[in-house]
């Protein structure tokens, strides 16, 4: 115990009227640890959460896509597709730039929810 973080607790009462509303409101936002919600709560006196649903799916789509394109490349160059070289290597950078991409939008989603 000597080498927790957080080593003070802190205890407070409420009704049960009370501990619904602090439930619906926990399942509301997506949390399911109260210690976390608490501390947020206290600490920041808010909690903003970040739907990255959407994003999450592009990234799936994005990874499928990259996969069946890095097996078209493997295949080309395993034939000796060597005239291919050069639109091989724009396709890399397309890809390199998409994933650029997703990774921005996730920044920017997590940059949203730490305001």
């Amino acid at each position: 115990m000597e080498n927790r973080k957080r080593d003070i607790q802190i205890v407070f009462r409420v009704t049960a009227e009370e501990k619904a509303f602090i439930q619906e409101k926990m399942r509301a936002i997506g949390m399911t640890n109260f210690r976390e919600y608490a501390r947020q709560m206290a600490t920041k006196g808010y909690i903003v959460t970040v739907d990255c649903t959407e994003i999450k799916s592009l990234s799936a789509e994005l990874q499928k896509i990259d996969v069946n394109v890095r097996q078209i490349l493997r295949h080309v160059d395993n034939m000796g597709g060597t005239a291919y070289a050069a639109d091989a290597e724009r396709i890399r950078a397309t890809m390199a730039e998409n994933w650029d991409m997703v990774r921005g939008l996730f920044r920017e989603a997590l940059n949203l929810g730490s305001k």
